[in-house]
């Protein structure tokens, strides 16, 4: 019952934030697959649906996936591939959806995984390949992002983050800012290895541009060897 509260909370935030500016919902499940020795190593798989604003119109699909290796408690890298379709506008009449291919590579440090207050860092570089449009012609980016997030699990069960998340973009020879995301998370634990994440995000294209976002996410993690 308390997770349908949270649920309807964070639908009412975005109703607030709906006209000025621009608000969107993100839905998204996580699916990990663990695997290997002592499971250091894993199948990343995360798909979503992002909205045209408030209401159920899509604006955005993904799927991601790619392999991650974990060398200790503290260290992990990953690599893979993604898909997005992206709405060419925000205007509903718009109908047509660009294509991105996307490669992306990754390293995350965190801290002591026992303590109540941890400590996480994330390094990833994208290569975008975006198709061409009615609107615009094909073009490549590469994509620099840098996340640092200050967690905190009062329980085996719960956990608060807080989180900021910088982007600056190559494109056409020339390095700018691409977005800045500040994001606010309650991550609960549930039974079979799987989670709810509730989430708010501010994100920061432009002094004319920015966004308010709630995002959910259920994750099910899954063991090769039985363990899900």
């Amino acid at each position: 019952m308390k997770y349908w509260l949270l649920i309807a909370a964070f639908f009412v935030s975005v109703n607030l934030f709906a006209q000025d500016p621009p608000a969107e919902m993100w839905v998204g499940v996580a699916v990990p697959v663990h695997f290997g020795k002592n499971d250091h190593w894993q199948w990343h798989n995360d798909a979503g649906y992002r909205t045209n604003g408030v209401s159920v119109l899509p604006h955005q699909a993904l799927y991601r996936t790619g392999i991650r290796h974990f060398f200790n408690q503290h260290w992990n890298a990953a690599a893979g591939g993604a898909l997005f379709f992206t709405r060419v506008s925000y205007k509903k009449e718009d109908n047509e959806f660009g294509q991105e291919n996307r490669l992306w590579q990754e390293v995350v440090h965190q801290t002591d995984q026992q303590k109540t207050w941890r400590v996480q860092s994330r390094f990833r570089l994208e290569q975008r390949f975006f198709e061409a449009t009615e609107v615009r012609a094909a073009f490549y980016a590469t994509r620099f992002r840098y996340r640092s997030a200050l967690v905190y699990a009062p329980t085996g069960k719960l956990q608060v983050q807080l989180a900021d998340e910088y982007m600056q973009q190559l494109s056409n020879s020339k390095m700018k800012f691409n977005q800045n995301r500040i994001i606010g998370s309650l991550v609960c634990a549930m039974k079979k290895q799987t989670q709810l994440q509730f989430s708010y995000i501010w994100q920061y294209r432009s002094a004319s541009s920015s966004q308010n976002i709630v995002a959910i996410i259920f994750q099910k993690s899954i063991g090769i060897n039985g363990n899900n």
